[in-house]
């Protein structure tokens, strides 16, 4: 109950910092993605089942159809390719999900272009999904740099002292 209440949390705070924080820069810092960043650490490092969790909430949220493909493409990757919980892994993993399901939407949504005239896709859809690969792999790695700094204090102010 408590990690629910502690991942809900974080999750609305990490939504309000990108909607409203990293946004407000130009250029391509507006593009961070880091609902998806956060969502691949927590998949990997803490649990399948609250990875999935994440991007369904962020795909219901945000109706970012990425973010869906993702919580069906990443378990599979997780399982049976990238099982290690290393940071290699994790940009393994990152960038083959990414790749995957931004493909698989780019995809779908040409196709229902033709098909109703409607487009689900942004102006330039190519474009925008290599710069969010581009900074999602960095981002991933100073993801991890962080969540491991954040352990050590914790751990550090509750480890138990040795008898002199």
């Amino acid at each position: 109950m408590r990690t629910g209440m502690l991942f809900a949390l974080l999750f609305f705070a990490l939504l309000l910092s990108e909607v409203s924080f990293f946004h407000a820069f130009s250029g391509n810092l507006a593009n961070i993605p880091v609902m998806i960043i956060a969502g691949m650490i927590i998949m990997q490092r803490v649990g399948i089942e609250e990875g999935i969790a994440w991007f369904f909430a962020l795909a219901v949220i945000r109706g970012d159809g990425i973010a869906f493909l993702l919580a069906g493409i990443g378990p599979v990757l997780i399982l049976q390719i990238f099982t290690t919980r290393s940071v290699y892994a994790l940009l393994g993993f990152g960038a083959a999900a990414y790749i995957a399901a931004s493909t698989i939407f780019l995809l779908i949504g040409g196709l229902i272009d033709q098909l109703i005239g409607t487009s689900i896709l942004l102006q330039h859809p190519v474009i925008h999904a290599i710069q969010e690969l581009a900074l999602l792999l960095p981002g991933l790695f100073l993801g991890v740099l962080l969540l491991r700094s954040i352990e050590r204090r914790i751990l550090n102010r509750f480890a138990f002292s040795s008898s002199p």
